[in-house]
């Protein structure tokens, strides 16, 4: 199957025709990719440090060209854009520095203990090196930060993997151009050739992820979509690790202490709800207020004055709206819509529903279903308990928040309440913008993440890709001479 570009504010078609890969071109792909994880995987770490910051170089100086493109093929704004380039290439300096540091790669020794076991044991040399080849799947809501050259292709390079990389179709000439850019940087500055490899088409999706020469995946998309390639991974004569992002309905919770300031409360929390039209992993998907509170109002009021924005694709809105029409179905909910849309691309009116914890307490499911969207649920609660028990009963998420005063005696029941369900809990602050750094976790229970013990954001998202090695009671001179044949010297 082709692949062509659509502008979503039009919904006109542009550009190139980009044929699906075959599987003897994705043959020819992976067989490169093991060849460059061979000698990749035994690059000195600062070496590896140095080829990323090449990298991260390449694509900065290319910063317009990927933003004017990337805007026409998903609509999110050139500002907007021009940031998540920034978020990109500061990521991959991040590991480049680490690297540089020695973190994560330097051996741990454990020295040899003369005495009876247990206190007893020999020398102990643990080690890490780089799974082997990734298959990476770029997500559509972050053309750059979680796509070609995103923080799962940075954190794999770091790790001294090679990466084969099925582009989104919602963007490819943006997944084809920093692809493009990235292979004559990586080349130029002395990369193994075959190191990063992009191919197009959902068959090939299929295929890169059980071939056997893979050994892990990452992914960042729908829950379908990503659970399907989850069970193909698992479901190989040797099952491999796959990180996949799968969606999250995120609660934000509401105490009477933080509410002040209803207005200015109302319209942050429109602008996080409505943040990338509602295509973020971490927009505030449920809001719980007290009952009776100004904050409603004020919302019905300023959601009527927001203005549209398109999705990121027609596949994309239509999901939105048969989700948000299941939301509806759902629940016995106040209405409150924004503009409506008129004329062409793929537009849906934002909206909020306002429904009382009463009623979701015997249908869940009206707060469980993710729309991905402009579309947002504010639930009305009487007492902390209603809150606590529907946050039991809601699926895995990425993150939450509370608002409350620091002396909120509730604080804490509501704060373990969010921890239980949750990867990220911010205090006072709007789940949306997920900072790269080391203390970040960006993950959560099933269906958040696969696996909730790992990141996909921050420097500690490179243990996914490495794997360790411990070697017992290795003479030093032994290590000397394997750490002198197999790390190439640059």
């Amino acid at each position: 199957m082709s692949n062509q570009s659509v502008n979503p504010r039009t919904g006109e078609k542009f550009g190139p025709v980009f044929a699906a890969t075959t599987p003897q071109a994705m043959d020819s792909l992976i067989a490169q990719s093991v060849s460059a994880y061979k000698v990749w995987s035994h690059v000195k770490a600062a070496e590896r440090g140095k080829i990323l910051l090449a990298l991260a170089q390449a694509i900065d100086d290319r910063l317009q060209d990927l933003v004017d493109i990337a805007d026409l093929e998903t609509g999110l704004g050139k500002v907007r854009l021009t940031g998540e380039v920034g978020r990109t290439t500061f990521q991959i300096r991040s590991f480049s520095n680490a690297l540089e540091r020695g973190e994560f790669v330097t051996p741990s020794l454990d020295e040899a203990v003369d005495a009876a076991v247990p206190q007893g044991h020999p020398k102990f040399l643990r080690t890490t090196r780089g799974i082997g080849p990734v298959a990476i799947f770029g997500a559509s809501n972050f053309p750059f930060a979680f796509s070609t050259l995103g923080g799962d292709t940075a954190s794999a390079l770091a790790a001294g993997c090679s990466v084969v990389i099925k582009a989104h179709p919602a963007h490819p000439q943006t997944a084809q151009l920093t692809f493009d850019i990235a292979k004559k940087a990586l080349q130029e500055a002395g990369a193994p050739e075959g190191l990063i490899s992009l191919g197009h088409g959902f068959e090939f999706g299929k295929l890169v992820i059980t071939d056997p020469r893979i050994s892990a995946g990452a992914f960042t998309g729908s829950r379908a979509g990503g659970r399907a390639l989850f069970d193909l991974a698992q479901s190989r004569e040797y099952p491999i690790p796959f990180y996949g992002e799968l969606g999250s309905v995120n609660p934000v919770v509401a105490v009477e202490s933080a509410l002040t300031d209803p207005a200015a409360f109302a319209g942050a929390y429109l602008d996080s709800l409505l943040m990338g039209n509602g295509q973020f992993c971490t927009n505030p998907s449920v809001l719980f207020v007290p009952a009776g509170s100004i904050v409603v109002n004020e919302i019905s009021k300023q959601i009527a004055q927001r203005d549209l924005a398109p999705f990121l694709s027609e596949a994309t809105k239509n999901l939105h709206d048969s989700n948000r029409a299941k939301v509806i179905a759902s629940t016995k909910a106040e209405i409150y819509e924004g503009k409506a849309p008129s004329g062409a691309g793929f537009f849906s009116a934002p909206m909020v529903l306002v429904v009382k914890a009463s009623d979701v307490t015997r249908e869940i499911s009206g707060i469980t279903e993710e729309c991905f969207g402009p579309t947002g649920v504010v639930v009305t609660y009487g007492h902390h308990g209603e809150v606590v028990e529907l946050l039991s009963k809601m699926e895995g998420a990425l993150a939450s928040s509370l608002f409350a005063s620091a002396s909120d005696s509730s604080a804490p029941t509501l704060i373990e309440a969010l921890a239980s369900m949750s990867g990220r809990v911010a205090f006072n602050a709007w789940p949306t913008g997920v900072a790269v750094t080391a203390g970040q976790h960006h993950g959560g229970p099933y269906p958040a993440s696969t696996s909730s013990l790992h990141t996909s954001v921050g420097t500690q998202a490179i243990n996914r890709f490495l794997r360790p090695v411990t070697f017992q009671g290795l003479p030093d001179e032994i290590y000397s001479a394997l750490q002198s044949t197999t790390t190439k010297e640059k």
